[in-house]
């Protein structure tokens, strides 16, 4: 529901219809929930900002054991090296902090870009083999 919400509130004021797709998930713990959310929001707020986007989808799967965000756009694309270089270097914080935040639960983040096919941002996190995060 909360991504929903998202894409209607972020996508609804920049003109960009947002469409979402979720799979039925295993109960999430509040942090993986706030991670995913927050993922979310990044990614869409890149889109508006950067993309010149009509048009984006937001899923979320479970596959092989893992919780898979990805959000595509249909926008003008961007170098992810140069991106990524950046976001290393600390010249910008949204991609290397999705990076890093990810990684934290031990995740990856994927990105793909082309002038001609848009953006898609993939943020995978494994689940534990209960489906609920352990403390520790």
């Amino acid at each position: 529901a909360a991504l929903r919400w998202l894409a209607r509130v972020v996508g609804g004021g920049a003109g960009l219809n947002v469409a979402v797709d979720t799979d039925a998930l295993p109960p999430l713990d509040d942090e993986l929930q706030t991670l995913f959310f927050r993922i979310a929001q990044e990614a869409l707020t890149n889109v508006v900002r950067h993309a010149g986007a009509r048009e984006a989808m937001l899923t979320v799967t479970q596959r092989a054991g893992a919780v898979i965000l990805t959000v595509w756009d249909d926008g003008r694309g961007f170098d992810v090296d140069a991106k990524l270089a950046a976001a290393s270097a600390g010249e910008s914080a949204g991609l290397g902090g999705m990076r890093d935040r990810v990684s934290l639960h031990g995740g990856w983040l994927r990105l793909e870009s082309s002038a001609d096919g848009g953006t898609r941002l993939q943020a995978a996190v494994p689940l534990p083999a209960t489906g609920t995060r352990e403390a520790g």
